[in-house]
């Protein structure tokens, strides 16, 4: 007999000032409103729908500026920017974003309110750069659920008690598969290793004390209540992203934001369906502006549109004008991107490669070409190479023979189409829809009292024992323990036979415990340790550095 699940109140924290990141939370806070339950969103992109009377928004899109401000990232492409620093950048950034949004005069008074007056049976809350959120936790103690836009960060996993696993599943920020060589292997342990060692002694400590001049001085430990949540969502599949294994509380909901498909606007169909040969689609999604690429650049773009006139080009160009404009080439500040995906005559999508934009396309069957530019992008358009469903072109390094190269090679070379067609069918072989499988598992987490049961024990261990340390220093001391036994019969063995004498008796004592192996492997590992440590530091200070020059900038 299925056990009931009654309308709750919901509150969610999204505090990302990113538009494409904001439509997965949407989605997701739209279907349980719809399904009966009461929400409250704090959101810096508001739905603004009054239709939807059991919907209630606190706006915070005065944070978007503060974004726009502090990231170009056309530039920063140039400036080649490194995983480390960007992504110490953004947990930076993610500092302010908590300042600022638990400073709105709305978001206080809900922190503010008596007990009476606000009151919740679950908690969703963003799991990108602003663990400070997590302080909603002790305000509200009830069950909460963590989701994530982007494939999760390995601190992310720790939460729920997931394995960190560097040497097939590397963090996203950095550009490699699940197939990695020995050094990108080697590359994947340090960047977790540094990242953890950052995150928790860094990005807490700073937002913990962001939280407790919000949520007061009772509320405990920020690295304690980032262990709090009963389940984490996260926007992968086993499909386009490698196979890894998973805990029960870590559900996996690529896809979530496709909508049902609507009709275009007469213009903009009426060009698609006029173009000679097909279309070609070009976004750089949200966050990088078409516009602030430099004049060269966008030269080179022009040139290439302009020796493809039998083909219509969409550009996503946030500016009012394009000198230069070909005439083949048609411009929008914005677009109904999946509704254009799904138009028949769209050939190519060229994509900054972010996980929304890949998503669609691969729900489309559209191929594409990659240019990446932060974050996750690098990480996605190497899965579109290795999928055989797209090409990357680096930024920096874009030329006309280049473009033009990989434009006619993914147009005139059918074996894109076909792979991506293929990953298509078989991410819609599945069981339900993510959507559904998302509001199934919050009322399942509701029913179930935040479902205590599905919580591994790893997330209650201490770090030693989940390193199986403890169980290492017992097998050590039992070998030194078992040498010494040999030594005394060693020493036995001196009178009597001397067919029965043993080698330990003509061995120096330290060779006989292995006291010098033992000395030259902690040599060693005191040598690698000390390496380590000054690199770490160095590199931690290096990246401080680097933040506090950009602010100084700024």
């Amino acid at each position: 007999m299925e056990s009931m699940t009654y309308a709750a109140r919901i509150l969610g924290v999204f505090p990302v000032t990113s538009s494409s990141h904001q439509i997965v939370y949407r989605a997701v806070m739209k279907e349980l409103a719809l399904r009966g339950h009461e929400l409250v969103v704090i959101t810096p992109y508001p739905m603004r729908d009054p239709s939807i009377k059991n919907y209630t928004e606190i706006d915070v899109s005065f944070m978007n500026k503060a974004w726009q401000n502090r990231f170009n990232f056309a530039e920063g492409r140039s400036g080649k920017e490194t995983s480390h620093e960007m992504m110490a950048n953004h947990q930076d950034f993610g500092g302010l974003l908590c300042e600022l949004m638990l400073s709105h005069p709305q978001v206080k008074e809900l922190i503010l309110s008596q007990e009476n007056d606000q009151h919740f049976d679950l908690i969703f809350l963003e799991m990108v750069t602003t663990p400070g959120i997590f302080g909603f936790i002790h305000r509200f103690p009830v069950p909460s659920i963590g989701i994530a836009s982007l494939p999760a960060f390995g601190i992310n996993y720790d939460s729920v008690g997931n394995p960190n696993l560097p040497a097939y599943a590397p963090d996203v920020f950095l550009p490699y598969s699940d197939r990695m060589t020995f050094f990108e292997r080697m590359h994947s342990m340090f960047f977790l290793i540094w990242f953890k060692y950052y995150f928790y002694y860094t990005v807490i400590p700073t937002q913990d004390a962001i939280a407790r001049r919000h949520f007061g001085e009772s509320m405990p430990y920020l690295g304690d209540l980032h262990f709090k949540p009963s389940m984490l969502f996260v926007t992968t599949d086993f499909i386009f992203h490698s196979p890894r294994p998973n805990v029960p509380a870590v559900v996996q909901l690529s896809g979530l934001h496709i909508n049902s498909p609507k009709p275009l606007p007469k213009d903009l169909k009426d060009f698609m369906d006029n173009a000679p040969e097909g279309v070609i689609y070009f976004s750089l999604g949200s966050n990088v502006r078409s516009d602030t690429m430099d004049a060269q650049k966008r030269q080179i773009f022009l040139e290439v549109f302009s020796e493809l006139p039998r083909y219509h080009v969409l550009w996503k160009w946030e500016s009012d004008s394009l000198p230069g404009q070909p005439k083949n080439v048609k411009l929008a500040k914005w677009l109904p991107q999946q509704d254009v995906l799904r138009h028949p005559k769209v050939k190519v999508f060229i994509t900054q490669g972010g996980l929304q934009s890949l998503e669609e396309v691969i729900t489309m069957g559209v191929p594409l070409i990659g240019i990446p530019f932060f974050a996750d992008q690098d990480f996605n358009v190497k899965r579109i190479v290795e999928r055989g469903i797209g090409l990357k072109i680096e930024f920096t390094d874009v030329t006309k023979e280049s473009a033009l190269k990989s434009l006619k090679n993914i147009i005139y070379d059918n074996s894109f189409r076909e792979n991506i067609k293929r990953i298509s069918v078989l991410r819609e072989d599945m069981p339900d829809k993510p959507l559904e499988r998302a509001v199934w598992w919050t009322e399942y987490v509701l029913r179930h009292k935040g479902a205590p049961h599905l919580r591994t024990a790893a997330v209650d261990m201490p770090w030693y024992q989940f390193l199986l340390l403890d169980v290492i220093a017992f097998l050590l001391m039992t070998a030194i323990t078992v040498l010494l036994v040999f030594l005394v019969d060693g020493v036995r063995n001196k009178t009597g036979a001397p067919h029965l004498r043993t080698a330990a008796v003509d061995m120096p004592w330290y060779q006989c415990l292995l006291l010098d192996v033992i000395a030259l492997l902690l040599l060693t590992a005191i040598t690698v340790l000390l390496v380590l440590y000054l690199f770490i530091r160095k590199l931690h200070h290096s990246i401080r550095s680097f933040i506090g020059k950009k602010k100084k900038l700024e």
